[in-house]
């Protein structure tokens, strides 16, 4: 009797010991954890299956698995996709108006153009905030604050989240927090 409860006991150890041993390992953001694609990879798919402009992707892990959650903008409507990591299926698509609901509700501030109408490019945004934190890209963000575009990022080294706000013109990091990820287990 004692052999059937001490099997479910070590098999547990066993999987709580390499979700600890895997949720440690450094990832960079060219090292996307094994076996999942790369946030360029999901971009990819979701621009194949609804076109338009990416602004906003993060890694989730979910009761089904591991699943990049992409918002993409296009022809006056924003969508919200859920594709599998693993498997780059698309689980879910959401579309909406694009009344700029990510920006904040005070709209005076919302006409924010661009000299030249030229902002960074997503990745290099994620090279300037991965020159102060390695670790895994769990979201970016295109996004609106006070009057300037920005680049929302959140990278995670499995000690700690690092969050940015980068300026989508100058590359400017105009913030950056660090705080312990033992707050999003």
């Amino acid at each position: 009797m004692k052999k059937w409860m001490m099997i479910p006991a070590l098999a547990g150890v066993l999987v709580i010991g390499g979700v600890a041993v895997a949720g440690n390992a450094g990832h960079s953001f060219a090292a996307t954890p094994k076996g999942l694609l790369t946030m360029e990879e999901a971009e990819a798919i979701a621009v194949k299956s609804v076109g338009g402009t990416v602004t906003g992707i993060e890694l989730d892990r979910e009761l089904v698995g591991d699943i990049y959650e992409v918002e993409v903008k296009t022809n006056g409507f924003e969508y919200d996709l859920d594709i599998d990591a693993k498997t780059g299926k698309v689980l879910r698509t959401d579309k909406e108006n694009d009344n700029d609901d990510d920006f904040d509700n005070d709209d005076s501030d919302d006409k924010v153009i661009a000299p030249n109408g030229k902002f960074i490019t997503e990745k290099a945004a994620v090279n300037i905030a991965m020159k102060q934190a390695k670790g895994t890209v769990a979201e970016v963000k295109l996004d609106e604050d006070d009057g300037r575009v920005v680049y929302e990022i959140e990278i995670r080294d499995g000690k700690y989240d690092y969050d940015f706000d980068i300026d989508a013109i100058s590359g400017e990091v105009l913030k950056f927090e660090k705080d312990s990820d033992k707050d999003n287990d």
